[in-house]
Protein backbone atom coordinates (compact mmCIF):
# COMPACT_ATOMS: atom_id res chain seq x y z
CA UNK A 1 0.00 0.00 0.00
CA UNK A 2 2.83 2.23 -0.69
CA UNK A 3 1.87 4.11 -3.85
CA UNK A 4 -0.01 7.26 -3.95
CA UNK A 5 -2.47 6.16 -6.55
CA UNK A 6 -3.32 3.18 -4.20
CA UNK A 7 -5.48 6.05 -2.44
CA UNK A 8 -7.10 7.53 -5.38
CA UNK A 9 -10.69 7.65 -5.00
CA UNK A 10 -12.38 8.01 -8.72
CA UNK A 11 -15.39 9.84 -8.66
CA UNK A 12 -17.50 10.75 -11.41
CA UNK A 13 -15.97 13.89 -11.97
CA UNK A 14 -12.69 12.33 -12.95
CA UNK A 15 -14.42 9.97 -15.35
CA UNK A 16 -16.90 12.74 -17.08
CA UNK A 17 -16.41 15.58 -19.78
CA UNK A 18 -16.84 18.61 -17.99
CA UNK A 19 -19.87 19.22 -20.29
CA UNK A 20 -21.49 16.16 -19.03
CA UNK A 21 -21.10 17.01 -14.85
CA UNK A 22 -22.18 20.52 -15.78
CA UNK A 23 -25.45 19.30 -17.40
CA UNK A 24 -26.03 16.26 -14.00
CA UNK A 25 -25.37 19.80 -11.91
CA UNK A 26 -27.92 21.87 -13.39
CA UNK A 27 -30.96 20.52 -11.41
CA UNK A 28 -31.99 21.79 -8.56
CA UNK A 29 -30.36 21.45 -5.57
CA UNK A 30 -30.69 22.04 -1.94
CA UNK A 31 -28.74 21.80 1.28
CA UNK A 32 -29.15 19.54 4.48
CA UNK A 33 -27.43 19.65 7.89
CA UNK A 34 -25.75 16.58 9.10
CA UNK A 35 -27.07 13.54 10.41
CA UNK A 36 -30.49 13.71 7.44
CA UNK A 37 -30.78 10.63 5.50
CA UNK A 38 -30.84 11.85 1.85
CA UNK A 39 -31.60 8.18 0.00
CA UNK A 40 -33.49 5.63 1.92
CA UNK A 41 -32.44 1.57 1.65
CA UNK A 42 -35.83 -0.16 0.05
CA UNK A 43 -37.33 3.05 -1.48
CA UNK A 44 -37.71 3.80 -5.35
CA UNK A 45 -35.19 4.61 -7.56
CA UNK A 46 -36.95 7.52 -8.82
CA UNK A 47 -33.33 9.68 -8.94
CA UNK A 48 -30.22 10.09 -8.30
CA UNK A 49 -28.56 12.69 -6.31
CA UNK A 50 -25.10 14.44 -7.29
CA UNK A 51 -22.90 15.40 -4.53
CA UNK A 52 -21.69 19.24 -5.50
CA UNK A 53 -20.52 19.79 -1.33
CA UNK A 54 -20.19 17.96 1.73
CA UNK A 55 -19.53 14.21 3.03
CA UNK A 56 -22.40 11.40 2.78
CA UNK A 57 -21.85 8.07 4.45
CA UNK A 58 -23.81 4.99 2.33
CA UNK A 59 -25.13 2.40 4.61
CA UNK A 60 -26.76 -1.24 4.53
CA UNK A 61 -29.07 -2.24 7.18
CA UNK A 62 -29.08 -5.99 7.50
CA UNK A 63 -32.31 -8.21 8.46
CA UNK A 64 -31.04 -8.25 11.87
CA UNK A 65 -30.91 -4.67 12.10
CA UNK A 66 -26.84 -4.53 11.73
CA UNK A 67 -25.36 -1.20 10.10
CA UNK A 68 -22.88 -1.91 7.92
CA UNK A 69 -20.78 1.59 6.99
CA UNK A 70 -20.04 0.76 3.21
CA UNK A 71 -18.36 3.97 1.86
CA UNK A 72 -17.72 7.46 2.26
CA UNK A 73 -18.66 10.08 -0.40
CA UNK A 74 -17.89 13.39 -1.36
CA UNK A 75 -17.98 16.20 -4.02
CA UNK A 76 -17.95 15.25 -7.56
CA UNK A 77 -20.09 11.67 -7.05
CA UNK A 78 -23.22 10.66 -7.44
CA UNK A 79 -25.56 8.47 -5.69
CA UNK A 80 -28.34 6.62 -6.07
CA UNK A 81 -27.56 5.30 -9.63
CA UNK A 82 -27.35 1.89 -8.57
CA UNK A 83 -31.46 1.30 -8.06
CA UNK A 84 -31.58 2.50 -11.99
CA UNK A 85 -29.85 0.29 -13.10
CA UNK A 86 -30.70 -3.01 -11.43
CA UNK A 87 -34.21 -1.75 -11.05
CA UNK A 88 -34.87 -2.59 -7.61
CA UNK A 89 -35.33 -0.60 -4.47
CA UNK A 90 -32.56 1.15 -2.95
CA UNK A 91 -30.06 -1.17 -1.47
CA UNK A 92 -28.80 1.40 1.38
CA UNK A 93 -29.05 4.53 2.81
CA UNK A 94 -27.48 7.62 2.33
CA UNK A 95 -26.97 10.11 5.23
CA UNK A 96 -25.16 13.25 5.48
CA UNK A 97 -21.80 13.28 7.56
CA UNK A 98 -21.62 17.45 6.98
CA UNK A 99 -23.94 19.97 5.76
CA UNK A 100 -24.27 19.20 2.51
CA UNK A 101 -25.64 20.47 -1.35
CA UNK A 102 -26.73 17.80 -3.61
CA UNK A 103 -28.80 18.37 -7.17
CA UNK A 104 -31.71 16.36 -7.82
CA UNK A 105 -31.74 14.07 -11.07
CA UNK A 106 -34.69 12.75 -12.12
CA UNK A 107 -34.20 8.70 -13.30
CA UNK A 108 -35.47 9.27 -16.72
CA UNK A 109 -33.27 12.50 -17.04
CA UNK A 110 -30.02 10.49 -15.46
CA UNK A 111 -30.76 7.90 -18.36
CA UNK A 112 -30.58 10.46 -20.87
CA UNK A 113 -27.73 12.35 -19.94
CA UNK A 114 -25.97 8.98 -19.55
CA UNK A 115 -26.90 8.19 -23.22
CA UNK A 116 -26.35 11.72 -24.58
CA UNK A 117 -23.08 11.57 -22.94
CA UNK A 118 -21.97 8.31 -23.38
CA UNK A 119 -21.46 7.34 -19.62
CA UNK A 120 -22.01 3.66 -19.67
CA UNK A 121 -18.69 2.73 -19.83
CA UNK A 122 -17.51 5.23 -17.40
CA UNK A 123 -20.54 4.09 -14.92
CA UNK A 124 -19.02 0.59 -15.02
CA UNK A 125 -15.55 1.92 -14.36
CA UNK A 126 -16.88 3.73 -11.23
CA UNK A 127 -18.79 0.27 -9.92
CA UNK A 128 -15.55 -1.59 -10.49
CA UNK A 129 -13.44 1.01 -8.41
CA UNK A 130 -15.94 1.17 -5.64
CA UNK A 131 -15.94 -2.67 -5.56
CA UNK A 132 -12.25 -2.34 -5.00
CA UNK A 133 -12.47 0.40 -2.68
CA UNK A 134 -14.86 -2.13 -0.19
CA UNK A 135 -12.11 -5.08 -0.71
CA UNK A 136 -8.99 -3.19 0.00
CA UNK A 137 -10.60 -1.55 3.49
CA UNK A 138 -11.26 -5.08 4.89
CA UNK A 139 -8.34 -6.41 3.88
CA UNK A 140 -4.80 -6.61 6.05
CA UNK A 141 -4.02 -5.63 9.78
CA UNK A 142 -6.83 -3.50 11.81
CA UNK A 143 -4.13 -0.77 11.85
CA UNK A 144 -3.61 -0.47 8.33
CA UNK A 145 -7.45 -1.07 7.05
CA UNK A 146 -7.83 1.97 9.42
CA UNK A 147 -5.21 3.91 7.62
CA UNK A 148 -6.53 2.76 4.00
CA UNK A 149 -10.11 4.22 5.46
CA UNK A 150 -8.48 7.75 7.22
CA UNK A 151 -6.66 7.95 3.42
CA UNK A 152 -9.90 7.91 1.69
CA UNK A 153 -11.93 10.13 3.85
CA UNK A 154 -9.06 12.45 3.19
CA UNK A 155 -9.47 12.49 -0.31
CA UNK A 156 -13.55 12.29 -0.63
CA UNK A 157 -13.37 15.39 2.12
CA UNK A 158 -11.12 17.09 0.26
CA UNK A 159 -9.74 18.25 4.32
CA UNK A 160 -7.58 16.77 6.76
CA UNK A 161 -9.87 17.15 9.60
CA UNK A 162 -13.98 15.37 9.44
CA UNK A 163 -16.52 14.65 11.74
CA UNK A 164 -16.46 11.13 12.09
CA UNK A 165 -16.76 8.81 15.42
CA UNK A 166 -14.93 5.74 16.14
CA UNK A 167 -18.41 3.41 16.19
CA UNK A 168 -18.59 4.51 12.17
CA UNK A 169 -15.06 3.86 11.83
CA UNK A 170 -15.46 0.34 12.46
CA UNK A 171 -18.82 -0.13 10.85
CA UNK A 172 -16.73 0.74 7.64
CA UNK A 173 -13.76 -1.33 8.27
CA UNK A 174 -15.88 -4.38 10.17
CA UNK A 175 -13.92 -4.22 13.44
CA UNK A 176 -15.23 -3.32 17.05
CA UNK A 177 -15.03 -0.05 18.52
CA UNK A 178 -11.96 -1.11 20.71
CA UNK A 179 -9.89 -2.28 17.71
CA UNK A 180 -10.28 0.89 16.64
CA UNK A 181 -9.37 2.75 19.57
CA UNK A 182 -6.03 0.85 19.81
CA UNK A 183 -5.36 1.52 16.07
CA UNK A 184 -5.45 5.08 16.58
CA UNK A 185 -2.98 4.43 19.31
CA UNK A 186 -0.82 2.21 17.21
CA UNK A 187 -0.67 5.07 14.56
CA UNK A 188 -0.05 7.92 17.08
CA UNK A 189 -0.80 11.71 17.90
CA UNK A 190 2.01 12.50 15.33
CA UNK A 191 0.09 10.76 12.77
CA UNK A 192 -3.94 11.03 13.85
CA UNK A 193 -5.30 13.44 16.41
CA UNK A 194 -8.37 11.73 17.79
CA UNK A 195 -8.42 13.61 20.80
CA UNK A 196 -12.05 15.61 19.89
CA UNK A 197 -14.79 13.85 20.56
CA UNK A 198 -16.02 13.07 16.73
CA UNK A 199 -14.12 14.57 14.85
CA UNK A 200 -10.40 12.84 13.48
CA UNK A 201 -7.74 15.29 12.26
CA UNK A 202 -4.81 13.45 9.64
CA UNK A 203 -1.60 15.47 10.89
CA UNK A 204 0.48 13.30 8.90
CA UNK A 205 -0.92 11.84 5.84
CA UNK A 206 1.63 10.07 4.78
CA UNK A 207 2.40 8.43 7.69
CA UNK A 208 -0.96 6.49 6.91
CA UNK A 209 1.04 5.39 3.86
CA UNK A 210 1.92 2.12 4.61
Amino acid sequence: MSEDNSFHVTTLRDLVPEKAWVGLTSYPCFTRASDQTLLQQGTEGSHVLALTYGLVKVVRVDRDGRERLLAFRGPGEIVGEMALQHGGPRMADVRSMSTCKVCVIPAGDFRRLVEEHALADRLASLASSRLLEQTEVSDGAVHERLAMALLRLVEVSGSLSFAVTRDELAQHIGVGRGSVTKALARLGPDVVDASQKNRITVIDKDGLKM
